[in-house]
Parts: structure tokens; C-alpha cells; sequence
């Protein structure tokens, strides 16, 4: 292939310009990523509180013992407990410094109990939020349906 003097570098300018744009829009996207951080972060907290009230549920049912999911309001923290001859803790959550409970409402001691088909000796809601203000909500059906609405 012949190169002609006009030709010589341009791939290496080519390449110096890619690089370039990648480097403003990098520069440009990253602070909107820093401020759609607590909400993936309230979400993510959202979803795990959800399952391991599902996880809780399940294991009442299938080993027929009660578990307990009890939050800690002051902590921003729940624990799985596991209730037979002597409380075990099954699991400890502690949510990052960006979520809080906002909100419990209707579970007497800040309490879920799951009986041995599922259910709840209380329904309720449990409401996080986060340092933007934008909330996720739990709710606890006596029937034991756990419902993530956001």
C-alpha cells in the first residue's frame, strides 16, 4: 500500500479524537450518575427488605418454626429470628447510610411474624427513603402477600 504524505497521522488523529469525545461525555454523564446513585441504592434495599420477608415467610412454612422480621427504626438495621427453644438470628441487614425507614406503620413492636402457613399476626408498611427524598414502599397483607410499590 502506498501512503501519500497527506495520509501520514491521520489515523493517530483519529484516534486523539475518539479518545476526546469519550472523555467529555464521560465528564458530562458522571454527575448525573452521582445523583441517580441513592435511588438504585433505595431500590436495591427495597428489593432485598422484599425478599427476605419472602425468605422469612418460606422458612416459617417449610421448617415450621416462627421467624420474626424485626426492624430496627434507630439503626436503620432489621434481623431475621428464627424463634424455637432459644431466638437465633438467621440474617442482619444493615441498610447503606443513603437509605432510612421513613415510615412503619401497623406492626406492633416494629414486628412481622409469619405463622406456620404464611401468614402475618399483622399486616403493614414499611417506607424507606433516601437522601433525595424518594420512598419505596412494603406492604405486609395478613394473608402474607408481600408487595413492593415504588
Amino acid at each position: 500500500m502506498i501512503f501519500y504524505k497527506s495520509h501520514r497521522g491521520s489515523m493517530l488523529m483519529d484516534l486523539i479524537v475518539v479518545v476526546g469525545i469519550i472523555a467529555l461525555l464521560s465528564t458530562l454523564a458522571i454527575p448525573y450518575l452521582r445523583k441517580y446513585q441513592p435511588n438504585l441504592k433505595l431500590n436495591a434495599a427495597a428489593r432485598g427488605l422484599t425478599t427476605d420477608l419472602r425468605y422469612a415467610q418460606q422458612l416459617t412454612v417449610t421448617e415450621q418454626k416462627i421467624h420474626i422480621i424485626n426492624f430496627n427504626y434507630d439503626q436503620d438495621k432489621y434481623d431475621i429470628l428464627k424463634i424455637d427453644t432459644a431466638t437465633t438470628t438467621v440474617k442482619t441487614v444493615i441498610f447503606d447510610s443513603d437509605v432510612t425507614f421513613k415510615e412503619i406503620t401497623d406492626l406492633p413492636d416494629n414486628q412481622v411474624v409469619f405463622n406456620f402457613y404464611g401468614g402475618v399476626s399483622h399486616s403493614g408498611q414499611v417506607v424507606l427513603t433516601n437522601i433525595n427524598d424518594s420512598t419505596a414502599t412494603i406492604n405486609i397483607k395478613p394473608s402474607g402477600y408481600i408487595q413492593l410499590a415504588e
